[in-house]
């Protein structure tokens, strides 16, 4: 019983670490939608890569948490 409740406490303990954040980001000119669920790190990602790609074609985009 008690290597079980070792076990519990690590995997709450380890399950605190895992952050998940959403946003929705939408295009200024078309209205255009995508959301995004993920750790910080890689909605930080997602939304760089937004900003980049959407500059080369003219888009305006806005994210905002979900």
């Amino acid at each position: 019983m008690k290597k079980l409740s070792t076990l519990l406490m690590i995997l709450m303990i380890s399950a605190c670490g895992l952050v998940e954040v959403c946003v929705v980001c939408t295009e200024a000119n078309t209205g255009i939608e995508e959301d995004q669920c993920g750790t910080p790190d890689e909605i930080q990602d997602f939304e760089d890569e937004l900003e980049e790609t959407g500059n080369q074609y003219g888009q305006d985009w806005n994210c905002v948490g979900a």
